[in-house]
């Protein structure tokens, strides 16, 4: 889990001791000075006093005064600059101001002769990083950002005195970077140079608590964030990190159920507090109670509650989207409906965890366990749930956790009731053997009873399916006699499936049907053109199924079609030497027997109308292509023009043709000839 980090660079102490300089030799200056350089003095004297009080208006109004009564004086202007970046924290825009302020007293001390003060240097630093922070830069461009503040604060260090104020801003740029191992060198280096400012001490106790974070001391973090509120009980930010801190045990619940609770506890008194503030680490939290709450007894729907609210937040964890996915699980499984739409959402999520490298044994234990107790609730084939718990159970080979050893039982229950449905007794007796004596009572008997129905086989018997005219040419009849020996339900309607199956499209429907003791009979009227099938099933009260289909049978309501006709229709051609076109049919072939093709000439010839085909066959040769007289012709017909000089004008085809069902259709087109 992230941590909310304070990145607050503190050039304020270095800035106090040269405050404290100032005000130790403020009686000499009186004697030997100007009214300006007192009246300069006094108000920064005043300035410094707000500040400790925390009277921002009057640290502004007197640093102003200062400046005005003496411009060249170079400590009010370290301390507006440090004033711009602690309003930075809250505005931003107030960081570029900073840069500009320390920029020119840098330029103004260089002008003359002296070296920039070491305020100035860290205020440089700390302003041009926080400024380009601010504008979320691309990774690259930060970590160019920080380099460069590192360089210039270790240059600083060159130039001056060892400051305990710097070394806590290099630990702090040394954190962010994520190199550990700097961080608490600086720290270590803090305690060597022997001064800090109260500002830093606090920068440099949360900073301790975030590393103690990162190595997973909870305890000792707890206790330096504690320390922070000694020297800054206003800043929040500490409070946020010890959050964060009970919100990882929170998330890691598995590994101590006790501490987790715990957690639990603290967290709920804090989450009042970060709702209001819309602190983003509200986000984080939510995501850790859900998961928390997801394994919990009957919590999924404050699971689910929390996960929606750290969703409206921010974008989930991978682990969030998986523990969300059980949860939604879990709810659905809870509410006994056993749709396939319900479990769709989180069977793709936990279908995922099985190749995320992310993902612990654990995880992908549970995303088996659960995707084969969706399969083998919903899905039509109860291959998919097996192999999903023959995965879970390889999965639990390995580990010697407890968790796996108790998680085992139900995996062992499970596939033997998926293999008994699939007729496999074999494994289902393996997998019954391995649980005998470690169920309760009423479990055992269950599955004695599985075991003991494994011979009483639903029957199907006289299963037809055929078409028959009831009260149009296109109705379906379909009966059957049907049997569950050993059941001690009688057979009713909850028992069987009756299913239309459309063979193109793949859709089913269910057919309405009647029981009458042992024998069902169904009808369906003026059925649609396709092809179908019919599939019947039957099922016994320990899940064992008979099945029954149909052959595949035809419904043709549409007689052939022509297509891509040469000419086509109001078409102007040259020449013609033959009518060519395509016969489709949409179900069955087409009968080319029956195909006939005549040809009307342009009316005040000599010749009124010739057959180019007659019974399937064409009437006159062609050489190009060859094409003998009489020979049959394909769906792809082409029927040659007979050889005499044909007159111009317009030419009317008339094609005649009929399926193999016997539906027929006449169709008519003309173009013209023109030479």
């Amino acid at each position: 889990m992230p941590f909310r980090l304070p990145f607050r660079l503190t050039p304020r102490s270095a800035a106090e001791l040269g405050v404290a300089t100032v005000l130790g030799l403020v009686g000499l200056i009186l004697l030997l000075g100007t009214a300006d350089e007192y009246k300069a003095r006094k108000a920064f004297n005043r300035a410094m006093d707000g500040y400790a009080a925390g009277n921002m208006q009057a640290v502004a109004e007197n640093i102003e005064a200062a400046k005005y009564a003496k411009p060249e004086y170079d400590a009010p202007r370290e301390a507006e600059g440090k004033l711009l970046v602690d309003e930075g924290q809250s505005n931003p825009a107030k960081f570029a101001d900073a840069l500009r302020v320390y920029e020119q007293l840098r330029q103004h001390q260089e002008s003359t002769g002296r070296k920039p003060t070491l305020p100035v240097l860290v205020g440089l630093a700390v302003a041009e990083l926080e400024a380009t922070r601010a504008a979320a830069p691309r990774p690259d461009v930060l970590a160019a950002v920080l380099a460069k503040a590192r360089a210039s604060l270790e240059a600083a260090l060159t130039t001056h005195e060892d400051s305990g104020d710097v070394h806590v801003n290099l630990a702090t740029i040394a954190f962010i970077q994520g190199d550990l191992a700097r961080c608490k060198a600086e720290i270590d280096k803090v305690a060597a140079a022997g001064n800090i400012g109260p500002d830093s001490l606090s920068v440099l106790y949360n900073l301790n608590g975030l590393v103690a974070l990162k190595e997973r001391r909870f305890a000792d973090a707890a206790l330096e964030f504690a320390k922070v509120k000694e020297f800054k009980p206003d800043w929040d930010v500490p409070q946020l990190n010890l959050a964060a801190a009970h919100a990882q045990i929170l998330a890691a619940h598995g590994s101590d159920p006790r501490q987790a609770d715990t957690a639990a506890r603290e967290l709920r008194s804090m989450v009042a507090v970060l709702r209001r503030t819309r602190s983003p680490l509200y986000a984080l939290i939510c995501q850790a109670f859900a998961s928390y709450h997801t394994a919990q007894k009957g919590g999924a729907p404050e699971a689910i509650a929390f996960f929606t609210e750290a969703e409206r937040l921010a974008k989930l964890s991978w682990q969030s989207r998986f523990n969300q996915a059980i949860a939604v699980y879990l709810n659905a499984r809870a509410g006994r409906v056993r749709n396939p739409h319900l479990f769709a959402v989180p069977a793709a999520e936990l279908t995922a965890a099985l190749d995320n490298p992310k993902a612990s044994t654990r995880d992908k234990f549970l995303a088996s366990c659960i995707l084969g107790t969706i399969e083998g609730e919903t899905g039509k084939s109860k291959a998919p749930a097996i192999a999903h718990f023959e995965h879970a159970a390889a999965l639990a080979a390995g580990p010697s956790d407890p968790f796996f050893r108790a998680a085992m039982l139900r995996v062992h229950v499970s596939l033997a009731v998926l293999y008994y449905e699939t007729e496999q007794f074999a494994k289902m007796a393996d997998h019954l053997a391995k649980v005998k004596g470690l169920l309760d009572k009423a479990e055992q008997s269950r599955l004695d009873v599985l075991g003991a129905q494994v011979g009483s086989n639903p029957t199907i018997s006289q299963f037809e399916a055929k078409l028959e005219k009831l009260f149009t040419d296109y109705d379906l009849l379909v009966t059957a006699n049907l049997a569950v020996p050993g059941s001690v339900k009688p057979l009713g309607p909850d028992s069987v499936t009756l299913n239309l199956l459309e063979t193109a499209s793949g859709t089913s429907r269910p057919l309405h049907f009647q029981l009458n003791g042992p024998s069902l009979c169904a009808a369906a009227v003026n059925l649609p053109q396709g092809r179908y099938r019919v599939e019947l099933s039957l099922i016994n009260p320990v899940g064992k199924k008979g099945t029954a289909t149909s052959e595949v049978f035809e419904l043709d309501r549409d007689p052939p079609r022509v297509l891509n006709r040469r000419p086509d229709a109001g078409a102007s051609v040259p020449s013609l030497k033959a009518i060519e076109f395509e016969l489709k049919d949409s179900l069955s072939s087409v009968n080319i027997e029956s195909v006939r093709v005549m040809v009307r000439y342009p009316p005040g010839g000599s010749v009124a109308s010739r057959t180019l085909v007659s019974a399937g066959k064409v009437q006159f040769a062609s050489t190009d292509p060859p094409i003998a007289r009489l020979s049959p012709i394909s769906p792809n017909v082409r029927a040659p023009m007979p050889p005499d000089k044909l007159p111009k004008g317009e030419y009317l085809v008339n094609v005649h043709a009929e399926d193999a069902k016997g539906n027929s259709r006449n169709i008519e087109w003309s173009f013209t000839l023109a030479p």
